[in-house]
């Protein structure tokens, strides 16, 4: 029953050729070969009206295999980094204040310029910030001569304290300056002399984290330093907003983005879709990133012991072959430090993998788990003790981590002390007595470098030690060792100490006495002692309490944490594992 269509009167018409009459009714529009309207519209008696616009269709993209599409995507995302290494590029307003969150949300900022350095550079980052060419406000900039002596002043003072790192004594600042500059930016940072040049070089580090890390995903050994000095000594950053647990979590992924953590691949897997010139040729691990790793453990395994709120860089084999390593090499006399501290602090992260409950340390099954690291930190304190002239350092982590081991919370709050509860609690007390013996025989002018874990340790022996001598059982009350009114004396020889470091390490608050870290801790350390005084309140406290100034922001029946805006402070006055009175 084929027609010929050629003999019909007439014909569909084609895409796009319906009368708008048709069109707008979604009909089927024939048009008639004789001409004149539509066969619809002739039928109907309606006006067949041409249609309004001719459509067109758009031409079909030819196919394009998946490897093609990725390898122009690589190729325009390399033409975005290199167009933005030859201008300036102003940064969002809104992103920066919530990664750097400490500048108002209208301000626009002055981003630092970007340098290109060698491109085969095996850590993965082909820019390196220009910090000498683009501070936002040079008048911050340290002078040649003061950049000399902070740098001076980090390689001897500082770095005894948390020796991760080593520098030449033949490298001048300026020589650091152009080669690494973002490590001598952290660098001047925490060894200034000067308070508000501190903030000032530190917000300038905020900023370039936020450009260089965030925004341009740098990855390579220099920020990873740089970002660790910072965490270092972060309670140098007095009048900041948070930023330690963030600091803290971006140096892991650091070294997990560069694979320091992990063996050097010996062969170079190249991805067939991704060309051969964007793989870089792996090389021998150096002792920098030994020693990087080990110091990014250290500090992320001692900041989250007390803060109790993220994960520390997880140990891993290789980690275990870089310790191995710089024990045997020490190329450096930090280095035989570096590797005890780690050691140490492997010890806290076994002990501190079993659950702690109120009813720690009182069974029998977890006193004999602890008794292997017991043994362990035994004989790294003989080791120490029998050395001549021992490391302050490593004591100072050696007596913290035992009052770590001998210490419950529910030791402190408890009306009836078992046996091995007054143990524990004694050996707390000989740990905290051994600490701030060691504690005093650093001079107040070399509290400068003191790094920001033993800076912790101090709060935490004078808290605990504040809790113990207030403890309310006879139990304890019958075999303290240590009279209150020592304990008290002690807080007064810290009070002190840290009053004269603003004079004896020569320090410039700007004409405003009482400006630097060491002033503010004094000053919580005397509102501690006034509730300590206050809790005590017994006939044999004969001792004189401190005269209290009557412009002290701080109450004397509080500890004034509300006056501190560094996380670091208030996580560790405020957790429940920090014993308060």
């Amino acid at each position: 029953m084929n027609r010929d269509r050629s003999s019909s009167p007439s014909i569909p018409a084609p895409y796009g050729k319906a009368c708008a009459t048709c069109a707008q009714s979604k009909c089927k529009c024939f048009i008639r070969r004789a001409g004149g309207p539509c066969e619809r519209c002739r039928r109907l008696k309606k006006e067949c009206r041409p249609p309004a616009a001719v459509r067109h269709r758009s031409p079909r993209k030819p196919a394009v295999s998946r490897t093609a599409r990725l390898e122009e995507k690589l190729d325009s995302l390399v033409s975005l980094i290199k167009a933005g290494s030859r201008s300036n590029e102003v940064i969002s307003s809104a992103l920066t204040a919530a990664i750097e969150n400490s500048t108002p949300y209208d301000t626009v900022l002055n981003v630092p310029v970007l340098t290109p350095v060698s491109t085969d550079d095996s850590m993965g980052s082909a820019y390196s910030l220009a910090v000498h060419t683009g501070l936002r406000d040079n008048s911050t900039k340290p002078s040649l001569v003061q950049a000399e002596e902070y740098l001076r002043s980090f390689q001897i003072n500082n770095l005894q304290y948390f020796p991760f790192m080593y520098i030449p004594p033949t490298t001048s600042a300026q020589q650091l300056q152009q080669e690494k500059p973002f490590l001598w930016l952290c660098i001047m940072a925490v060894s200034s002399k000067s308070t508000s040049q501190q903030q000032a070089l530190g917000s300038e580090i905020r900023h370039a984290v936020a450009h260089e890390v965030v925004v341009q995903l740098s990855r390579n050994l220099e920020f990873l330093l740089g970002i660790l000095i910072f965490i270092a000594w972060s309670h140098y950053q007095v009048n900041s907003k948070p930023f330690l647990s963030v600091f803290t979590q971006l140096a892991a992924s650091l070294v997990y983005d560069l694979g320091l953590n992990m063996p050097v691949p010996k062969d170079i897997q190249i991805i067939p879709c991704l060309k051969e010139r964007f793989m870089k040729p792996t090389t021998p691990r150096t002792m920098e990133e030994r020693r990087a790793v080990l110091g990014c453990f250290l500090i992320t395994s001692i900041i989250s012991s007390f803060l109790q709120k993220m994960d520390p860089l997880r140990w891993t084999p290789h980690m275990d072959e870089c310790l191995q390593f710089i024990d045997e090499a020490k190329d450096c006399h930090n280095d035989a430090i570096l590797v005890q501290l780690v050691r140490l602090q492997l010890i806290v992260e076994k002990v501190g993998g079993r659950p702690v409950d109120e009813a720690a340390m009182e069974s029998f099954e977890q006193i004999t788990e602890a008794l292997p690291f017991q043994s362990q930190l035994h004989d790294i304190k003989v080791q120490l003790i029998s050395e001549p002239k021992p490391s302050a350092v490593l004591l100072l982590h050696l007596y913290s981590i035992e009052l770590d081991m001998a210490i419950s919370p529910s030791f402190l709050y408890t009306n009836q002390l078992t046996f091995q509860q007054r143990t524990c609690l004694g050996a707390a007390l000989e740990s905290i007595k051994s600490w701030l013996e060691v504690f005093f025989t650093i001079a107040p002018a070399d509290y400068v470098g003191i790094s920001f874990p033993i800076t912790t340790q101090l709060v935490r022996c004078l808290l605990t030690l504040s809790r113990l001598t207030t403890l309310e059982t006879l139990s304890w009350d019958e075999h303290c060792v240590w009279k209150k009114s020592d304990a008290l004396s002690v807080l007064d020889r810290v009070i002190n100490n840290m009053e004269q470091v603003e004079i004896v390490a020569h320090l410039d608050n700007g004409g405003s006495p009482g400006a630097d870290v060491f002033a503010s801790t004094a000053r919580m350390f005397r509102s501690l002692r006034s509730g300590w005084e206050a809790s005590l309140a017994t006939d044999e406290m004969s001792s004189v309490p401190l005269e209290q100034n009557i412009e002290d922001p701080f109450p004397a029946d509080v500890l004034g944490v509300d006056s501190f805006d560094n996380d670091w402070l208030m996580d560790l006055l405020l957790s429940p594992n920090y014993y308060t009175t």
